[in-house]
């Protein structure tokens, strides 16, 4: 009998340390395939359009990274929030100019901070954007 729980004991050893070898090379695999994007903001900039009188956002970006980066949501921090629908997708090593139309008042010689939202779940930052007349 005792040979018998022997086996078992062994058998579920190995199933075990299957099953953890199995996971940690899933895991390992799907870690070295990620390829995220870095996007470097060129110039931002917020005007008043005179033909339309409305407002504008023009971003120039460049991903420097191994993946397609993919904007979804520009905020201007405590005044709105613009969904862009579908994403704008900006290629590895391409250098994308942007251009979204605001639909609140902004006011010339006043600091706002841009967040860029990416679909990877990164955040990207503008702080201290002064508007120039």
């Amino acid at each position: 009998m005792n040979r018998f729980f022997a086996i078992i004991i062994l058998l579920a050893l190995a199933i075990t340390m299957t099953a953890i070898a199995t996971s940690w090379i899933l895991t390992t695999y799907h870690s070295m395939m990620w390829k995220p994007e870095i996007l470097k903001i060129l110039s931002i900039e917020m005007y008043r359009n005179e033909t339309d009188n409305s407002w504008y956002l023009k971003l120039e970006v460049e991903n420097y990274g191994e993946g397609t980066a993919e904007i979804y949501k520009i905020e201007i921090h405590g005044i709105e929030t613009i969904n862009i629908n579908p994403p704008i997708k900006i290629a590895s090593g391409n250098r994308e100019q942007i251009s979204i139309k605001l639909s609140k008042e902004y006011t010339y010689e006043t600091m706002y901070t841009v967040k860029l939202y990416l679909k990877s779940g990164t955040v990207y930052p503008v702080l201290e954007k002064i508007i120039k007349t």
